[in-house]
């Protein structure tokens, strides 16, 4: 059994939250994995170190993807994908999404991050992250174009909060919510946009989008 994120992982534990019970212990894996490839970057850790770990991930999310990995919440989540009916998943933009902030920290850029590479993290988070979330939960009805771009939509709004990137999630959730009534499921969400993760993937519970 994979533990679930702890409520203070806030959206995280949200999306596992209201996650369908056949794939939630699936999406605590994937949240699991993520937060073990993000924990290189945390502040304080040697770089040495950082690298090292990432280098790791890096093979073992390829490993992963081949369906052999090594790590015991790696195997899980391949498990899990296959008893789904689905083939591992490929989380391997995740360790390069790592590599990308440990670099700009190495750098000591301060200041916002520029919009290219704010869009550019996005887009490795939405295809490392969300798509393989949105597959999981949904394996029969999910549009992979509308979980990325609801994915993409998402972990910008959460990197760098805007009014511009708030309607971008509401745009990129407005099309999922019209993608689930097609399936003829009712929207139903009184959270805000992150802690909508899960509902955002999972088709029956499409989230109806608000500024916080």
């Amino acid at each position: 059994m994979i533990a679930p994120p702890p409520r203070s992982a806030g959206a995280r534990f949200f999306a596992w939250l209201y996650t369908p019970q056949a794939a939630r212990e699936g999406t605590a894996a994937l949240l699991a994995i993520e937060r073990e490839i993000m924990a290189s970057t945390r502040e304080g850790l040697d770089h040495s170190v950082a690298h090292a770990r990432l280098g790791w991930w890096q093979e073992e999310t390829g490993r992963l993807r081949a369906s052999i990995p090594q790590h015991p919440v790696a195997m899980a989540s391949r498990n899990l994908f296959l008893a789904a009916g689905l083939p591992p998943p490929d989380l391997r933009p995740l360790p390069e999404l790592a590599a990308r902030r440990l670099a700009r920290s190495t750098l000591g850029r301060g200041g916002p991050v520029p919009q290219d590479e704010v869009r550019a993290d996005a887009a490795l988070w939405a295809e490392g992250l969300f798509r393989p979330l949105a597959a999981l939960a949904t394996p029969l009805s999910t549009d992979p174009g509308r979980a990325l771009a609801l994915g993409h939509a998402l972990h910008a709004h959460e990197f760098a909060p805007s009014e511009l990137s708030a309607a971008a999630v509401r745009g990129a959730g407005s099309a999922c919510t019209a993608q689930a009534a097609r399936h003829g499921c009712a929207p139903r969400c009184a959270h805000r946009e992150l802690d909508c993760l899960a509902r955002c993937t999972a088709c029956a519970a499409r989230p109806k989008l608000r500024m916080p």
